[in-house]
Protein backbone atom coordinates (compact mmCIF):
# COMPACT_ATOMS: atom_id res chain seq x y z
CA UNK A 1 0.00 0.00 0.00
CA UNK A 2 1.46 3.38 -1.01
CA UNK A 3 2.10 6.19 1.42
CA UNK A 4 -0.50 8.32 -0.37
CA UNK A 5 -3.19 5.67 0.13
CA UNK A 6 -2.69 5.97 3.88
CA UNK A 7 -3.91 9.56 3.71
CA UNK A 8 -7.51 10.13 4.71
CA UNK A 9 -8.96 13.23 3.07
CA UNK A 10 -11.78 15.14 4.73
CA UNK A 11 -13.87 17.85 3.10
CA UNK A 12 -15.59 20.50 5.26
CA UNK A 13 -18.33 22.70 3.79
CA UNK A 14 -19.21 25.60 6.06
CA UNK A 15 -22.48 27.33 6.79
CA UNK A 16 -23.55 30.63 5.29
CA UNK A 17 -26.92 30.10 3.59
CA UNK A 18 -27.13 29.74 -0.18
CA UNK A 19 -24.11 32.03 -0.50
CA UNK A 20 -22.08 29.19 0.99
CA UNK A 21 -23.81 26.59 -1.20
CA UNK A 22 -22.85 28.35 -4.43
CA UNK A 23 -19.32 29.02 -3.19
CA UNK A 24 -18.88 25.31 -2.37
CA UNK A 25 -20.00 24.31 -5.88
CA UNK A 26 -17.04 26.24 -7.26
CA UNK A 27 -14.68 24.33 -4.97
CA UNK A 28 -16.24 20.98 -5.96
CA UNK A 29 -15.77 21.90 -9.63
CA UNK A 30 -12.06 22.61 -9.08
CA UNK A 31 -11.62 19.42 -7.06
CA UNK A 32 -13.30 17.43 -9.83
CA UNK A 33 -10.89 18.88 -12.40
CA UNK A 34 -7.88 18.07 -10.25
CA UNK A 35 -9.06 14.52 -9.57
CA UNK A 36 -9.40 15.10 -5.83
CA UNK A 37 -13.08 14.25 -5.31
CA UNK A 38 -12.40 10.53 -5.71
CA UNK A 39 -10.04 10.64 -2.70
CA UNK A 40 -12.47 12.26 -0.22
CA UNK A 41 -13.47 9.83 2.57
CA UNK A 42 -15.40 12.13 4.93
CA UNK A 43 -17.68 15.07 4.08
CA UNK A 44 -18.65 17.25 7.04
CA UNK A 45 -21.27 19.90 6.32
CA UNK A 46 -23.03 22.70 8.17
CA UNK A 47 -26.13 24.74 7.27
CA UNK A 48 -25.68 26.01 3.68
CA UNK A 49 -22.92 23.43 3.28
CA UNK A 50 -25.41 20.71 4.20
CA UNK A 51 -27.87 21.90 1.55
CA UNK A 52 -25.35 21.38 -1.25
CA UNK A 53 -23.44 18.53 0.47
CA UNK A 54 -26.55 16.34 0.58
CA UNK A 55 -27.22 16.99 -3.11
CA UNK A 56 -23.61 16.13 -4.00
CA UNK A 57 -23.82 12.91 -2.00
CA UNK A 58 -26.97 11.76 -3.84
CA UNK A 59 -25.32 12.28 -7.22
CA UNK A 60 -22.19 10.48 -5.99
CA UNK A 61 -24.31 7.56 -4.78
CA UNK A 62 -25.88 7.37 -8.24
CA UNK A 63 -22.41 7.21 -9.83
CA UNK A 64 -20.75 4.73 -7.46
CA UNK A 65 -23.69 2.32 -7.60
CA UNK A 66 -23.87 2.36 -11.42
CA UNK A 67 -20.18 1.99 -12.42
CA UNK A 68 -17.47 -0.31 -11.13
CA UNK A 69 -14.45 1.22 -9.41
CA UNK A 70 -12.09 0.53 -12.31
CA UNK A 71 -14.44 2.20 -14.81
CA UNK A 72 -14.98 5.44 -12.87
CA UNK A 73 -12.99 8.37 -14.26
CA UNK A 74 -12.41 11.97 -13.21
CA UNK A 75 -14.69 12.99 -16.06
CA UNK A 76 -17.58 11.22 -14.31
CA UNK A 77 -17.19 13.57 -11.36
CA UNK A 78 -16.96 16.59 -13.65
CA UNK A 79 -20.12 15.51 -15.47
CA UNK A 80 -22.33 15.33 -12.40
CA UNK A 81 -20.91 18.53 -10.88
CA UNK A 82 -21.97 20.17 -14.15
CA UNK A 83 -25.48 18.86 -13.52
CA UNK A 84 -25.43 20.22 -9.97
CA UNK A 85 -24.16 23.58 -11.20
CA UNK A 86 -27.26 24.01 -13.39
CA UNK A 87 -29.93 22.21 -11.35
CA UNK A 88 -29.08 23.84 -8.03
CA UNK A 89 -29.39 27.36 -9.42
CA UNK A 90 -32.64 26.46 -11.17
CA UNK A 91 -34.11 25.03 -7.94
CA UNK A 92 -33.06 27.92 -5.71
CA UNK A 93 -34.44 30.48 -8.18
CA UNK A 94 -37.85 29.40 -6.87
CA UNK A 95 -36.96 31.37 -3.71
CA UNK A 96 -36.98 28.83 -0.89
CA UNK A 97 -37.28 31.50 1.80
CA UNK A 98 -40.51 32.97 0.43
CA UNK A 99 -41.91 29.62 -0.73
CA UNK A 100 -42.11 28.51 2.91
CA UNK A 101 -45.16 30.78 3.31
CA UNK A 102 -46.68 30.40 -0.17
CA UNK A 103 -49.13 27.57 0.62
CA UNK A 104 -52.25 28.67 2.55
CA UNK A 105 -52.96 25.13 3.79
CA UNK A 106 -49.43 24.74 5.13
CA UNK A 107 -49.61 28.19 6.72
CA UNK A 108 -52.73 27.26 8.68
CA UNK A 109 -51.11 23.92 9.57
CA UNK A 110 -48.23 25.85 11.19
CA UNK A 111 -50.64 26.85 13.93
CA UNK A 112 -50.26 23.27 15.24
CA UNK A 113 -47.49 22.53 17.74
CA UNK A 114 -46.13 19.61 15.68
CA UNK A 115 -45.61 21.54 12.41
CA UNK A 116 -43.49 24.64 11.89
CA UNK A 117 -41.58 26.65 9.28
CA UNK A 118 -38.68 24.23 9.82
CA UNK A 119 -40.87 21.28 8.78
CA UNK A 120 -42.10 23.20 5.76
CA UNK A 121 -38.62 24.14 4.56
CA UNK A 122 -37.57 20.50 5.01
CA UNK A 123 -40.37 19.52 2.62
CA UNK A 124 -39.18 22.11 0.10
CA UNK A 125 -35.58 20.86 0.26
CA UNK A 126 -36.86 17.40 -0.57
CA UNK A 127 -39.17 18.61 -3.33
CA UNK A 128 -36.85 21.12 -5.02
CA UNK A 129 -33.46 19.44 -4.60
CA UNK A 130 -33.30 15.80 -3.53
CA UNK A 131 -36.33 13.81 -4.65
CA UNK A 132 -35.56 13.89 -8.37
CA UNK A 133 -31.95 12.60 -8.16
CA UNK A 134 -32.79 8.99 -7.25
CA UNK A 135 -36.27 7.44 -7.23
CA UNK A 136 -35.65 4.50 -4.88
CA UNK A 137 -34.93 6.32 -1.61
CA UNK A 138 -38.50 6.98 -0.49
CA UNK A 139 -40.59 10.11 -0.65
CA UNK A 140 -39.33 12.04 1.19
CA UNK A 141 -35.78 10.71 0.79
CA UNK A 142 -34.86 8.77 3.95
CA UNK A 143 -31.52 9.02 5.77
CA UNK A 144 -31.35 5.26 6.32
CA UNK A 145 -31.41 4.69 2.53
CA UNK A 146 -28.45 6.94 1.80
CA UNK A 147 -25.86 4.25 2.44
CA UNK A 148 -23.77 3.71 -0.70
CA UNK A 149 -23.35 0.13 -1.89
CA UNK A 150 -20.70 0.44 -4.65
CA UNK A 151 -21.18 -1.70 -7.73
CA UNK A 152 -19.27 -4.97 -7.38
CA UNK A 153 -18.45 -4.51 -3.70
CA UNK A 154 -19.21 -6.99 -0.88
CA UNK A 155 -22.67 -6.79 0.70
CA UNK A 156 -21.21 -5.77 4.05
CA UNK A 157 -19.34 -2.83 2.51
CA UNK A 158 -18.37 -0.11 4.97
CA UNK A 159 -16.24 2.95 4.10
CA UNK A 160 -14.08 2.55 7.22
CA UNK A 161 -13.16 -1.04 6.32
CA UNK A 162 -13.19 -1.28 2.54
CA UNK A 163 -12.08 2.08 1.12
CA UNK A 164 -8.35 1.27 1.15
CA UNK A 165 -8.55 -0.87 -1.96
CA UNK A 166 -10.72 1.56 -3.93
CA UNK A 167 -9.61 4.34 -6.28
CA UNK A 168 -12.98 6.08 -6.05
CA UNK A 169 -13.53 6.32 -2.30
CA UNK A 170 -16.98 6.06 -0.73
CA UNK A 171 -17.23 9.02 1.66
CA UNK A 172 -19.08 9.20 4.96
CA UNK A 173 -21.50 12.15 4.91
CA UNK A 174 -21.96 13.99 8.22
CA UNK A 175 -24.66 16.66 8.45
CA UNK A 176 -23.99 18.72 11.58
CA UNK A 177 -26.60 20.35 13.82
CA UNK A 178 -26.55 21.59 17.42
CA UNK A 179 -28.56 20.20 20.34
CA UNK A 180 -30.08 23.00 22.41
CA UNK A 181 -30.68 20.58 25.31
CA UNK A 182 -27.01 19.84 25.92
CA UNK A 183 -25.15 22.35 23.74
CA UNK A 184 -23.38 19.51 21.95
CA UNK A 185 -22.89 18.60 18.30
CA UNK A 186 -25.63 16.44 16.72
CA UNK A 187 -24.67 14.44 13.63
CA UNK A 188 -26.79 12.88 10.88
CA UNK A 189 -25.25 10.17 8.70
CA UNK A 190 -26.50 7.30 6.54
CA UNK A 191 -25.83 4.96 9.47
CA UNK A 192 -27.30 6.80 12.46
CA UNK A 193 -27.98 10.15 14.12
CA UNK A 194 -27.28 11.66 17.51
CA UNK A 195 -24.54 13.17 19.64
CA UNK A 196 -21.10 11.71 18.85
CA UNK A 197 -19.10 10.07 21.65
CA UNK A 198 -16.89 12.45 23.61
CA UNK A 199 -13.15 12.44 22.98
CA UNK A 200 -11.12 10.21 25.25
CA UNK A 201 -9.22 12.27 27.82
CA UNK A 202 -8.02 11.89 31.38
CA UNK A 203 -9.45 15.35 32.09
CA UNK A 204 -13.24 15.42 31.79
CA UNK A 205 -14.15 18.91 30.57
CA UNK A 206 -17.78 18.26 29.65
CA UNK A 207 -19.37 17.41 33.01
CA UNK A 208 -23.05 17.64 32.07
CA UNK A 209 -25.00 15.00 34.04
CA UNK A 210 -26.61 13.42 30.95
CA UNK A 211 -25.15 12.36 27.60
CA UNK A 212 -27.49 11.20 24.87
CA UNK A 213 -25.99 7.96 23.56
CA UNK A 214 -26.10 7.45 19.82
CA UNK A 215 -27.83 4.35 18.43
CA UNK A 216 -25.81 1.86 16.40
CA UNK A 217 -28.18 2.27 13.46
CA UNK A 218 -31.57 3.63 12.38
CA UNK A 219 -32.96 0.10 12.47
CA UNK A 220 -32.32 0.00 16.22
CA UNK A 221 -34.23 3.22 16.97
CA UNK A 222 -37.87 3.70 17.89
CA UNK A 223 -39.98 3.07 14.79
CA UNK A 224 -41.09 6.70 14.33
CA UNK A 225 -37.45 7.78 13.76
CA UNK A 226 -36.23 4.87 11.62
CA UNK A 227 -37.13 6.64 8.37
CA UNK A 228 -35.94 10.13 9.35
CA UNK A 229 -36.06 12.30 6.17
CA UNK A 230 -32.95 13.77 4.57
CA UNK A 231 -34.78 17.09 4.09
CA UNK A 232 -35.40 17.34 7.83
CA UNK A 233 -31.76 16.56 8.62
CA UNK A 234 -30.67 19.37 6.30
CA UNK A 235 -33.33 21.67 7.77
CA UNK A 236 -31.99 20.95 11.27
CA UNK A 237 -28.43 21.66 10.15
CA UNK A 238 -29.58 24.97 8.58
CA UNK A 239 -32.09 25.94 11.30
CA UNK A 240 -31.02 29.52 12.01
CA UNK A 241 -31.95 30.35 15.64
CA UNK A 242 -34.66 32.97 15.83
CA UNK A 243 -35.57 32.65 12.15
CA UNK A 244 -36.75 29.04 12.23
CA UNK A 245 -38.30 26.98 15.00
CA UNK A 246 -35.92 24.35 16.45
CA UNK A 247 -36.51 20.96 14.89
CA UNK A 248 -37.57 18.35 17.46
CA UNK A 249 -36.58 14.68 17.51
CA UNK A 250 -39.36 13.06 19.55
CA UNK A 251 -39.76 9.67 21.25
CA UNK A 252 -36.06 8.82 20.97
CA UNK A 253 -34.92 9.41 24.58
CA UNK A 254 -36.45 9.11 28.03
CA UNK A 255 -35.00 9.94 31.45
CA UNK A 256 -36.95 7.46 33.62
CA UNK A 257 -40.54 8.72 33.31
CA UNK A 258 -39.65 12.07 31.72
CA UNK A 259 -39.28 12.43 27.96
CA UNK A 260 -36.16 14.04 26.54
CA UNK A 261 -36.87 15.79 23.25
CA UNK A 262 -33.68 17.00 21.50
CA UNK A 263 -34.32 20.41 19.95
CA UNK A 264 -31.96 20.95 17.04
CA UNK A 265 -30.72 24.22 15.58
CA UNK A 266 -28.09 25.34 13.07
CA UNK A 267 -24.85 23.38 13.23
CA UNK A 268 -22.98 26.67 13.00
CA UNK A 269 -23.80 27.40 16.62
CA UNK A 270 -21.40 24.62 17.60
CA UNK A 271 -18.91 24.56 14.70
CA UNK A 272 -19.72 26.56 11.57
CA UNK A 273 -16.81 25.13 9.57
CA UNK A 274 -17.54 21.43 10.24
CA UNK A 275 -13.94 20.76 11.29
CA UNK A 276 -14.76 18.93 14.52
CA UNK A 277 -16.41 16.02 12.68
CA UNK A 278 -13.40 15.56 10.40
CA UNK A 279 -11.18 15.27 13.48
CA UNK A 280 -13.52 12.73 15.05
CA UNK A 281 -13.27 10.58 11.92
CA UNK A 282 -9.44 10.78 12.07
CA UNK A 283 -8.80 12.53 8.77
CA UNK A 284 -5.18 13.38 7.95
CA UNK A 285 -5.70 15.82 5.05
CA UNK A 286 -8.25 18.63 5.19
CA UNK A 287 -9.98 20.75 2.57
CA UNK A 288 -12.03 23.46 4.30
CA UNK A 289 -14.35 25.73 2.33
CA UNK A 290 -15.46 28.64 4.51
CA UNK A 291 -18.17 30.96 3.14
CA UNK A 292 -19.56 31.95 6.53
CA UNK A 293 -20.22 35.52 7.54
CA UNK A 294 -17.17 36.86 9.37
CA UNK A 295 -17.26 39.54 12.02
CA UNK A 296 -16.31 42.94 10.64
CA UNK A 297 -14.56 45.94 12.17
CA UNK A 298 -16.66 48.88 13.41
CA UNK A 299 -15.01 52.23 14.13
CA UNK A 300 -17.99 53.34 16.23
CA UNK A 301 -19.89 50.64 18.11
CA UNK A 302 -23.52 51.17 19.10
CA UNK A 303 -23.73 50.78 22.88
CA UNK A 304 -27.45 50.26 23.40
CA UNK A 305 -28.17 46.94 25.22
CA UNK A 306 -29.56 45.04 22.22
CA UNK A 307 -26.70 46.11 19.92
CA UNK A 308 -24.15 45.14 22.57
CA UNK A 309 -25.70 41.68 23.01
CA UNK A 310 -25.71 41.11 19.24
CA UNK A 311 -22.10 42.26 19.02
CA UNK A 312 -21.06 40.00 21.89
CA UNK A 313 -22.74 37.06 20.11
CA UNK A 314 -20.66 37.88 17.01
CA UNK A 315 -17.51 37.99 19.13
CA UNK A 316 -18.25 34.55 20.58
CA UNK A 317 -18.95 33.05 17.13
CA UNK A 318 -15.79 34.62 15.75
CA UNK A 319 -13.81 33.21 18.66
CA UNK A 320 -15.17 29.69 18.08
CA UNK A 321 -14.30 29.91 14.39
CA UNK A 322 -10.77 31.18 15.03
CA UNK A 323 -9.96 28.66 17.75
CA UNK A 324 -11.31 25.77 15.70
CA UNK A 325 -9.10 26.68 12.75
CA UNK A 326 -6.03 27.33 14.91
CA UNK A 327 -6.50 23.96 16.63
CA UNK A 328 -6.65 22.25 13.24
CA UNK A 329 -3.46 24.00 12.06
CA UNK A 330 -1.58 23.30 15.29
CA UNK A 331 -2.52 19.62 15.40
CA UNK A 332 -2.29 18.70 11.71
CA UNK A 333 0.15 21.19 10.19
CA UNK A 334 -0.39 23.76 7.45
CA UNK A 335 0.99 21.41 4.79
CA UNK A 336 -2.02 19.10 5.30
CA UNK A 337 -4.68 21.80 5.05
CA UNK A 338 -6.28 23.66 2.17
CA UNK A 339 -8.36 26.52 3.52
CA UNK A 340 -10.30 28.94 1.33
CA UNK A 341 -12.66 31.67 2.46
CA UNK A 342 -14.44 34.70 1.08
CA UNK A 343 -11.95 37.17 2.52
CA UNK A 344 -8.92 35.51 0.99
CA UNK A 345 -6.83 37.98 -0.98
CA UNK A 346 -8.24 41.09 0.67
CA UNK A 347 -5.90 43.73 2.08
CA UNK A 348 -5.38 44.77 5.71
CA UNK A 349 -4.21 47.89 7.51
CA UNK A 350 -2.43 48.17 10.85
CA UNK A 351 -3.31 51.58 12.35
CA UNK A 352 -0.85 53.16 14.75
CA UNK A 353 -1.70 54.87 18.04
CA UNK A 354 -1.82 58.65 18.47
CA UNK A 355 1.34 59.95 20.13
CA UNK A 356 1.71 62.88 22.57
CA UNK A 357 2.00 65.31 19.65
CA UNK A 358 -1.51 64.32 18.59
CA UNK A 359 -0.50 62.54 15.37
CA UNK A 360 -0.13 58.84 14.44
CA UNK A 361 3.13 57.48 15.82
CA UNK A 362 3.79 55.49 12.64
CA UNK A 363 2.37 55.26 9.12
CA UNK A 364 -0.27 52.57 8.54
CA UNK A 365 1.11 49.06 8.00
CA UNK A 366 -0.56 48.05 4.75
CA UNK A 367 -0.91 44.50 3.45
CA UNK A 368 -2.04 44.96 -0.16
CA UNK A 369 -4.88 42.99 -1.68
CA UNK A 370 -3.83 39.96 -3.71
CA UNK A 371 -7.11 38.52 -5.03
CA UNK A 372 -6.16 39.72 -8.51
CA UNK A 373 -3.60 36.86 -8.53
CA UNK A 374 -6.48 34.41 -8.91
CA UNK A 375 -8.41 36.63 -11.32
CA UNK A 376 -10.74 38.52 -9.00
CA UNK A 377 -10.63 42.29 -8.57
CA UNK A 378 -10.30 43.25 -4.86
CA UNK A 379 -13.46 45.35 -5.01
CA UNK A 380 -15.39 42.35 -6.31
CA UNK A 381 -13.90 40.09 -3.62
CA UNK A 382 -14.91 42.58 -0.92
CA UNK A 383 -18.50 42.72 -2.18
CA UNK A 384 -18.72 38.92 -2.40
CA UNK A 385 -17.56 38.65 1.23
CA UNK A 386 -20.46 40.93 2.21
CA UNK A 387 -23.11 39.15 0.15
CA UNK A 388 -26.19 38.06 2.12
CA UNK A 389 -26.29 34.64 3.80
CA UNK A 390 -29.89 33.85 3.05
CA UNK A 391 -32.23 31.29 1.48
CA UNK A 392 -33.93 33.53 -1.07
CA UNK A 393 -33.39 33.47 -4.84
CA UNK A 394 -29.90 34.20 -6.14
CA UNK A 395 -29.48 35.55 -9.68
CA UNK A 396 -27.13 34.08 -12.28
CA UNK A 397 -24.75 36.98 -11.73
CA UNK A 398 -24.62 36.40 -7.96
CA UNK A 399 -24.39 32.61 -8.17
CA UNK A 400 -21.81 32.53 -10.96
CA UNK A 401 -19.64 35.07 -9.13
CA UNK A 402 -19.58 32.95 -5.98
CA UNK A 403 -18.89 29.71 -7.85
CA UNK A 404 -16.10 31.14 -10.01
CA UNK A 405 -14.56 32.85 -6.97
CA UNK A 406 -14.07 29.55 -5.11
CA UNK A 407 -13.08 27.75 -8.32
CA UNK A 408 -10.23 30.15 -9.10
CA UNK A 409 -9.25 30.83 -5.50
CA UNK A 410 -8.72 27.14 -4.70
CA UNK A 411 -6.81 26.09 -7.84
CA UNK A 412 -3.25 26.74 -6.68
CA UNK A 413 -3.87 25.60 -3.09
CA UNK A 414 -5.41 22.27 -4.11
CA UNK A 415 -2.41 21.56 -6.33
CA UNK A 416 -0.33 21.01 -3.17
CA UNK A 417 -2.04 17.63 -2.75
CA UNK A 418 -0.31 16.51 -5.94
CA UNK A 419 -3.23 15.79 -8.27
CA UNK A 420 -3.24 18.88 -10.48
CA UNK A 421 -4.11 18.10 -14.08
CA UNK A 422 -2.23 19.43 -17.08
CA UNK A 423 -5.28 19.28 -19.33
CA UNK A 424 -7.31 22.37 -20.25
CA UNK A 425 -9.97 23.66 -17.91
CA UNK A 426 -13.56 22.48 -18.19
CA UNK A 427 -16.16 24.76 -19.73
CA UNK A 428 -18.35 25.63 -16.76
CA UNK A 429 -21.46 27.80 -16.95
CA UNK A 430 -20.10 30.09 -14.25
CA UNK A 431 -17.01 30.86 -16.37
CA UNK A 432 -19.13 33.43 -18.23
CA UNK A 433 -18.56 35.92 -15.40
CA UNK A 434 -14.74 35.66 -15.44
CA UNK A 435 -14.03 38.83 -17.42
CA UNK A 436 -16.28 40.98 -15.26
CA UNK A 437 -14.80 39.62 -12.02
CA UNK A 438 -11.32 40.48 -13.24
CA UNK A 439 -12.21 43.88 -14.75
CA UNK A 440 -15.46 45.11 -13.16
CA UNK A 441 -14.88 48.70 -14.29
CA UNK A 442 -15.81 47.60 -17.81
CA UNK A 443 -19.44 47.22 -16.68
CA UNK A 444 -20.60 49.40 -13.73
CA UNK A 445 -23.91 47.50 -13.65
CA UNK A 446 -22.04 44.45 -12.38
CA UNK A 447 -20.71 46.21 -9.28
CA UNK A 448 -24.14 47.71 -8.70
CA UNK A 449 -25.72 44.25 -8.70
CA UNK A 450 -23.12 42.97 -6.25
CA UNK A 451 -23.86 45.95 -3.99
CA UNK A 452 -27.61 45.18 -4.05
CA UNK A 453 -26.90 41.50 -3.34
CA UNK A 454 -25.71 42.38 0.16
CA UNK A 455 -29.24 43.24 1.32
CA UNK A 456 -31.49 40.61 2.89
CA UNK A 457 -34.67 42.64 2.38
CA UNK A 458 -35.65 45.35 -0.07
CA UNK A 459 -33.44 44.22 -2.97
CA UNK A 460 -36.29 44.60 -5.47
CA UNK A 461 -36.96 48.17 -4.30
CA UNK A 462 -33.33 49.07 -4.90
CA UNK A 463 -33.34 47.53 -8.36
CA UNK A 464 -36.82 48.79 -9.32
CA UNK A 465 -37.41 52.13 -7.52
CA UNK A 466 -40.72 52.54 -9.33
CA UNK A 467 -42.14 49.83 -7.04
CA UNK A 468 -42.43 52.54 -4.40
CA UNK A 469 -45.29 54.07 -6.44
CA UNK A 470 -47.85 51.26 -5.90
CA UNK A 471 -46.69 50.89 -2.28
CA UNK A 472 -47.30 54.58 -1.58
CA UNK A 473 -50.65 54.43 -3.42
CA UNK A 474 -51.79 51.44 -1.34
CA UNK A 475 -50.75 53.10 1.93
CA UNK A 476 -52.44 56.32 0.83
CA UNK A 477 -55.66 54.48 -0.04
CA UNK A 478 -55.71 52.77 3.38
CA UNK A 479 -55.13 56.07 5.18
CA UNK A 480 -57.84 57.76 3.11
CA UNK A 481 -60.30 54.98 3.88
CA UNK A 482 -59.56 55.04 7.62
CA UNK A 483 -59.29 58.82 7.97
CA UNK A 484 -62.90 59.71 8.76
CA UNK A 485 -63.79 56.65 10.82
CA UNK A 486 -60.59 55.89 12.75
CA UNK A 487 -57.67 58.30 12.37
CA UNK A 488 -59.45 61.67 12.71
CA UNK A 489 -61.45 60.72 15.84
CA UNK A 490 -58.28 59.26 17.38
CA UNK A 491 -56.37 62.49 16.77
CA UNK A 492 -59.05 64.48 18.59
CA UNK A 493 -59.12 62.09 21.53
CA UNK A 494 -57.41 63.21 24.74
CA UNK A 495 -56.21 59.63 25.24
CA UNK A 496 -54.41 59.35 21.88
CA UNK A 497 -50.85 59.40 23.22
CA UNK A 498 -51.61 57.12 26.16
CA UNK A 499 -53.53 54.77 23.89
CA UNK A 500 -50.68 54.59 21.39
CA UNK A 501 -48.16 53.88 24.15
CA UNK A 502 -50.32 51.13 25.58
CA UNK A 503 -50.91 49.64 22.14
CA UNK A 504 -47.19 49.59 21.36
CA UNK A 505 -46.41 48.10 24.77
CA UNK A 506 -49.01 45.37 24.27
CA UNK A 507 -47.61 44.64 20.79
CA UNK A 508 -44.09 44.29 22.16
CA UNK A 509 -45.29 42.03 24.94
CA UNK A 510 -47.04 39.69 22.52
CA UNK A 511 -43.83 39.42 20.49
CA UNK A 512 -41.28 39.02 23.25
CA UNK A 513 -43.36 37.32 25.91
CA UNK A 514 -45.41 34.34 24.61
CA UNK A 515 -46.62 33.66 28.14
CA UNK A 516 -48.41 37.01 28.19
CA UNK A 517 -50.16 36.12 24.94
CA UNK A 518 -51.32 32.83 26.47
CA UNK A 519 -52.69 34.72 29.48
CA UNK A 520 -54.54 37.11 27.20
CA UNK A 521 -55.92 34.19 25.21
CA UNK A 522 -57.09 32.57 28.46
CA UNK A 523 -58.85 35.75 29.57
CA UNK A 524 -60.59 36.18 26.23
CA UNK A 525 -62.30 32.83 26.70
CA UNK A 526 -64.75 34.72 28.86
CA UNK A 527 -65.46 37.11 25.98
CA UNK A 528 -66.55 35.03 22.98
CA UNK A 529 -66.90 38.03 20.68
CA UNK A 530 -63.40 39.27 21.40
CA UNK A 531 -61.99 35.78 20.88
CA UNK A 532 -63.84 35.41 17.58
CA UNK A 533 -62.60 38.79 16.36
CA UNK A 534 -59.07 37.91 17.37
CA UNK A 535 -59.20 34.65 15.41
CA UNK A 536 -60.75 36.35 12.39
CA UNK A 537 -58.06 39.03 12.48
CA UNK A 538 -55.29 36.41 12.61
CA UNK A 539 -56.87 34.45 9.77
CA UNK A 540 -57.24 37.63 7.72
CA UNK A 541 -53.61 38.62 8.26
CA UNK A 542 -52.51 35.08 7.38
CA UNK A 543 -54.48 35.16 4.12
CA UNK A 544 -53.20 38.63 3.22
CA UNK A 545 -49.63 37.55 4.00
CA UNK A 546 -49.99 34.46 1.79
CA UNK A 547 -51.43 36.55 -1.04
CA UNK A 548 -48.46 38.94 -0.80
CA UNK A 549 -45.95 36.05 -0.84
CA UNK A 550 -47.62 34.49 -3.90
CA UNK A 551 -47.65 37.90 -5.63
CA UNK A 552 -43.95 38.33 -4.84
CA UNK A 553 -43.06 34.87 -6.16
CA UNK A 554 -45.14 35.27 -9.33
CA UNK A 555 -44.24 38.88 -10.17
CA UNK A 556 -41.33 40.43 -8.24
CA UNK A 557 -39.07 37.36 -7.97
CA UNK A 558 -39.00 36.72 -11.76
CA UNK A 559 -38.25 40.42 -12.36
CA UNK A 560 -35.32 40.33 -9.92
CA UNK A 561 -33.95 37.16 -11.52
CA UNK A 562 -34.36 38.58 -15.03
CA UNK A 563 -32.27 41.67 -14.29
CA UNK A 564 -29.53 39.35 -12.95
CA UNK A 565 -29.25 37.21 -16.10
CA UNK A 566 -25.89 37.19 -17.84
CA UNK A 567 -27.54 38.07 -21.16
CA UNK A 568 -29.13 41.13 -19.57
CA UNK A 569 -25.87 42.22 -17.95
CA UNK A 570 -23.86 41.95 -21.17
CA UNK A 571 -26.28 44.01 -23.26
Amino acid sequence: MSEQSLEKTGLALSGGGLRASFFHIGLLAQMAEQGLLRSVEVISTVSGGSIIGALYYLHLKKLLESKSDKDITDQDYIDFIKIIEVDFLKATEKNIRMSVLADIRKNFKMKNANYSRSDRIAELYNEYLYQSVLNNLGNPVEMCKLKIQPLGSPENFHPKKHNDNRQAKVPILVLNATTLNSGRNWQFSAQTMGEPPSRESTIRIDKKPIRLRRATGYQNMVEVQQDFPLGHAVAASACVPGLFTPLAVSDLYRDKDEAIVPQLVDGGVFDNQGIESLLKYECTRFIVSDASGQMGMENEVDTNPISVLLRVSSVLQDRVRTESLLHLIDSKGEENIVFINLRKGLGERGISWINKEGVPAHPDEVTPASSDKFGVDPEVQEKLSLMRTDLDAFTEVEAYSLMLDAYQMSKADLAQFGNAKSSSETSWQFSQIAELMEKPASNPKYLKQLAVSQHVFGKALKVFPWLWIPIVLVIGAILFYLWGSVIQPALHSSYTVIGMILAIALWLLTIFAPKVERIISFLTKFRPKALLLKRLAKAGLLILGTVFVIFYLKCINPMYLAQGRMTKLKK
